[in-house]
């Protein structure tokens, strides 16, 4: 396969890195790979007439592999969860070009979820009981529900989560997460509040699913999704990418919404849109290197 990258060497003076021919942007996964991949594709289309660049979609199957290909240099672009954002920053030179606002808010919550019927009242009385999470890189789906039962003193800090859940599974997307206890394979699920409240659950579920469930915990303050850029690419390329960003979300909002539920971009609020997110690493006492990327 025939690199898309043009080595730079490092003169005395100065050097550049030349832009890539082709830029490779990947959609992090929240359902069916192969349901984003269209429209992930027409959004592509968009951005490379933009940009006069052309741009490859990637839609990765793992959450982790966006953060990858971003430490690789094998993605330029990414739409992304914080969590992985954060791994990925980690061992890359990175920045945040926009970030979604969902109802006039640069936050949303994490849900747990039991069934309807659930004997299960409070958090507490989830010791002993199986749970199903988003992923292992899933900011509202794992990290933001293990900072809340530390939090709240039901589990010790750098407690294994095994040994207060009877069962612990990673579903590998929103809906296959609201599926495993709505099928009862678990007693308990962790995801966004989109997923099962708003005019864009049906992307992750249908209405019969979610009826037969109730809400146990809810968890504000998660950072919204965001786009970033590696800073391999020159000053000038990222700029352009960030505006045409912006643009997309004023002329076609449908292409969001129909990708992540979220129809505006905009330019971060906060000098730092990831904050909350590495304080819930930090309570947690969780490091890179505990995640799967």
């Amino acid at each position: 396969m025939k690199s898309l990258f043009i080595l730079s060497f490092v003169f005395p003076l100065l050097a550049f890195a030349a832009d890539p021919e082709t830029l490779v942007f990947s959609f992090q996964k929240q359902k069916n790979p192969d349901e984003i991949q269209a429209t992930a594709k027409t959004v592509a289309e968009y951005l490379t007439t933009k940009l006069g660049k052309k741009v490859a979609v990637l839609v990765p199957t793992s959450y982790g592999t966006t953060a990858q290909g971003l430490i690789s240099k094998k993605v330029h672009v990414a739409y992304m969860d914080s969590l992985p954002y954060l791994l990925a920053s980690n061992e890359a030179d990175l920045e945040i070009a926009v970030v979604e606002r969902r109802k006039e808010r640069t936050e949303y919550d994490s849900l747990i979820v039991v069934a309807k019927n659930s004997p299960i009242k409070s958090m507490a009385d989830l010791k002993g009981k199986s749970i199903a999470f988003t992923s292992q890189t899933s900011t509202s789906g794992f990290l933001f529900p293990y900072a809340e039962l530390i939090d709240k003193k039901i589990i010790k800090k750098n407690d294994d989560l095994k040994s207060f859940f009877s069962e612990v599974i990673y579903a590998g997307g929103y809906d296959k997460a609201l599926l495993a206890v709505a099928n009862g394979q678990t007693d308990a699920a962790a995801f966004s509040d989109y997923v099962f409240e708003g005019p864009k659950a049906d992307l992750y579920g249908n209405a019969e699913n979610r009826a037969k469930l109730r809400i146990l915990a809810r968890i504000p303050g998660v950072p919204t999704h965001l786009v970033t850029t590696s800073k391999s690419l020159s000053p000038a390329l990222r700029t352009k990418i960030r505006d045409a960003l912006l643009n997309l979300g004023k002329e076609k909002p449908e292409l969001l919404s129909s990708v992540y539920g979220s129809a505006e971009l905009i330019k971060p609020e906060f000098k730092n849109h990831v904050e909350k997110t590495k304080a819930a690493l930090k309570a947690t006492n969780l490091e890179p290197k505990n995640f799967v990327k």
